[in-house]
């Protein structure tokens, strides 16, 4: 699947009815990822079916829309361009914002991500214990993005997810399949590595400043030193 990393608009998921003549009606699912209002956007959706290798595309035109930054909304589509259709994707080519300017996609964001598979039963139980209900996946990296554990795919170069806002560092560390599946003693001695590495890591400042201190002492002894010797020298 190819997923345009900066397009503001994200497909979550559709659902594909047929009617007897096998024409289709589509519910789509969408989400606002940016922080801007979405008033209005434009696209391109492609119809295809698996059994045929048949395939077609539509054009998509919304406006009059008020969707806020952060925020799901949905998409009814029918076509009968491919009978039976049972798979969809969209392009957008524009989305409007109230307020700001219009995006439009550039080049270099679109990456193929393959097909993404939730967890299920206990693994997927297990997962939401440690991240949270909305988490569907364990994390990943590849040569041009990160997923998070929500679903969403991020580029690189994000140290934040763009739906669910979880940091990067804590999706890939600490909700990763190894670190989730943890042994309560591995649990246990991984804690102890933190404490020691972090106890470590607040012991260094305290250093430091022993360590201008004692400069400033050996300043101090020898500057009073050199005034001695000297003050004796006169003496003499």
């Amino acid at each position: 699947m190819i997923i345009d990393l900066s397009c503001p608009i994200e497909l979550r998921g559709y659902e594909l009815l047929h009617d007897d003549t096998g024409s289709v009606r589509a519910y789509i699912d969408l989400f606002n990822v940016s922080d801007l209002t979405v008033t209005a956007y434009a696209g391109t959706v492609r119809w295809s079916r698996d059994e045929t290798q048949q395939g077609a595309n539509d054009t998509v035109n919304v406006d009059c829309l008020a969707i806020p930054g952060g925020s799901r909304f949905r998409l009814s589509l029918s076509s009968s361009l491919v009978k039976y259709a049972d798979r969809l994707e969209i392009y957008f080519s524009r989305v409007c914002f109230e307020g700001a300017p219009d995006w439009t996609p550039r080049d270099g964001d679109l990456v193929n991500v393959g097909e993404q598979h939730a967890l299920e039963g206990a693994e997927l139980t297990r997962l939401r214990r440690t991240a949270g209900e909305d988490a569907l996946m364990y994390p990943e990296t590849q040569d041009e993005y990160w997923r998070c554990v929500c679903g969403r795919i991020n580029p690189l170069s994000l140290d934040e997810c763009a739906r669910c806002r979880r940091e990067r560092s804590h999706v890939l560390t600490d909700l990763s399949r190894k670190t989730v599946n943890m042994t309560t003693d591995e649990r246990f001695r991984r804690a102890v590595r933190q404490n020691r590495a972090a106890h470590s890591r607040s012991r260094v400042p305290d250093a430091g400043r022993r360590t201008k201190w004692y400069i400033a002492l050996m300043f101090l002894a020898c500057a009073g030193f050199l005034a001695l010797a000297a003050y004796v020298g006169l003496q003499g």
